[in-house]
């Protein structure tokens, strides 16, 4: 297409698998609830079996010594589920930020389009410049940096310092603290990106209203993205926090997640259609389709079991 903006945003269309990503919520509830507690239950279920089919009855081991022995290695287990679960939450933002640079590029691609016909860009540059991303990227870099922290910690807990000494006390408090640690985090990622990606969808909503009023006699069954419902409150938030002792902050940020694959879903659907509209209109006769040949980190390697 020769007309300014057009294979920018062609482009930006075509290879939104390099920015965006569906994440599966049931992966993340895998790997940060189900296993932990089939852990748990597989433990006992050992236990259980020594007791009463191999173990002397001299030797039987109560579940209240057996976990006083083995301290040392459930704060292992603990830390290392901390460190995948701090790993996926810095992911989490890692692809909320990728989409919000996307998009970035996807407004921008659109505003020269319409200003090539000389259409008013006042109001979705104004759109434009709000969808800032500057907040989003610098708390992503701060998870990455808690996250090599805790990496770090995690090796050389299991490389170099010999737990087998620990107070059960101590232990105990260690593993209380690993968890709030962890609610913290997910409350903190399920309120941000709840918030942000309400506050992002009501943007692009208010974007392609303005975009559909400039280009109206051109695309005429164009419609806006739809905009979400006001998000709930923050005292409902807490209110269910305190009620649940925290767990609730893991269904909280499950659905914040899915919320953000809902509005990048809603985002692929919409733009395909305008880009329909626009290459009939501009008398587009076929797409060449150009792939990268970056090759992909070991992070997102890894990350690749958790999206689609």
């Amino acid at each position: 297409m020769d007309r300014p903006g057009m294979d920018r945003f062609l482009t930006c269309v075509i290879r939104r698998s390099e920015h965006d990503s569906i994440i599966r919520v049931g992966a993340l509830l895998l790997i940060m609830v189900v296993i932990p507690v089939l852990a748990v239950l597989l433990t006992l279920d050992i236990l259980w079996i020594y007791n009463r089919f191999i173990a002397d009855p001299t030797e039987v081991i109560e579940l209240p010594e057996f976990l006083l022995e083995h301290m040392d290695d459930f704060v292992g287990a603990h830390l290392m589920e901390y460190t995948i679960g701090t790993f996926v939450l810095f992911m989490v933002f890692r692809s909320y930020l990728s989409h919000c640079n996307r998009d970035h590029e996807w407004m921008e691609s659109l505003i020269q389009y319409v200003d090539s016909y000389g259409r008013d860009t006042s109001v979705m540059e104004r759109i434009r410049t709000e969808a800032d991303v500057t907040r989003t990227k610098r708390v992503t870099i701060g998870f990455l940096i808690w996250f090599i922290i805790v990496l770090v910690i995690c090796m050389l807990q299991a490389l170099f310092i010999s737990l087998r000494d620990l107070d059960p006390d101590l232990a105990v408090t260690v593993i209380n603290i690993l968890i709030i640690e962890m609610i913290v985090q997910l409350s903190f990622t399920s309120i941000y990106i709840y918030i942000h990606i309400f506050r992002h969808t009501r943007m692009q909503s208010e974007f392609t209203e303005s975009f559909k009023e400039q280009m109206s006699d051109m695309f005429p069954k164009l419609e806006t993205m739809p905009k979400y419902t006001q998000p709930a409150k923050l005292w409902q938030f807490i209110v269910l926090m305190i009620v649940t002792l925290g767990f609730y902050s893991v269904i909280s940020a499950m659905w914040s997640i899915h919320l953000m694959n809902n509005h990048i879903r809603e985002e692929w659907v919409y733009e395909e259609k305008l880009l329909r509209m626009i290459a009939a209109h501009e008398g587009a006769v076929g797409v060449e389709k150009v792939f990268s040949d970056r090759p992909k980190t070991f992070i997102e390697k890894a990350w690749m079991a958790f999206t689609r």
